[in-house]
């Protein structure tokens, strides 16, 4: 079993983007009872018959650096983390985000740098978080170029996977990011598979994984049967 999650922020609060710290200790515990490993992109993605997961955290909110660094790194766990390059050291309210959203503080570049050094990836979600759809070609390319560019300046390192902003994404949109990234992530609500392409890859949102006992069972068949039907409702809701 392959599997991508997907995390934003590690604290209290309520709502979907929010998974608390008690939580994600135990959602570990669960998984190293169930002998999923944590594994890096690079490992996951390479080899088809890999079993276990990869950690994503998507907008580089501040609780990374705060709250899921100390756990992970106590673990020694890899994780990557989509930052929005323009909105770093800033917060989430950059244009289009929905007014009912919860705001969060982003971290800065030291902070960036100083999850890097613990072991986590920072990977590009664009320069300003865009309906990449809604762009010309060029300015989808520049997009891109400006955030891989400021991550690489800042941090030495290009990042090389991306995750589309909002989860939208086209065939045109997919063939430029496939130019540029062995791996590009959606929000599709999928284990991986062997048929996975590259440039659309699936994830399972951690908010339908609050329950260790379901994350000692995601290998199998009942909690694949209810993460399709999860998928078909977000489907039916336009997500």
């Amino acid at each position: 079993m392959r599997a991508v999650l997907t995390f934003h922020s590690i604290d209290d609060l309520p709502g979907p983007l929010s998974y608390s710290p008690a939580g994600l200790e135990r959602m570990l515990d669960a998984l190293d009872e169930a002998r999923l490993p944590v594994l890096d992109l690079d490992e996951l993605l390479a080899d088809p018959d890999a079993n276990g997961v990869a950690l994503t955290f998507d907008d580089g909110i501040s609780t990374v650096f705060k709250t899921a660094m100390p756990i992970l790194a106590e673990r020694k766990l890899p994780a990557h983390v989509f930052v929005i390059t323009n909105w770093v050291g800033g917060d989430n309210r950059w244009p289009g985000q929905p007014d009912r959203a919860t705001p969060f503080n982003l971290m800065d570049w030291s902070q960036l740098e100083a999850i890097q050094s613990g072991g986590f990836r920072i990977e590009a979600h664009t320069a300003s978080h865009p309906d990449l759809r809604k762009l010309t070609d060029a300015q989808i390319d520049a997009e891109m170029e400006e955030a891989d560019s400021a991550i690489e300046s800042r941090l030495g390192r290009c990042p090389r996977y991306f995750a589309y902003p909002y989860g939208y994404y086209d065939g045109r949109v997919r063939a430029i990011a496939s130019k540029r990234y062995r791996g590009s992530f959606t929000t599709k609500l999928d284990y991986l598979d062997p048929r996975s392409a590259a440039d659309a890859l699936p994830r399972l949102d951690t908010h339908y994984l609050r329950s260790p006992t379901f994350v000692r069972a995601l290998a199998g068949g009942p909690a694949h049967a209810y993460i399709a039907l999860r998928r078909a409702l977000r489907r039916l809701r336009g997500y």
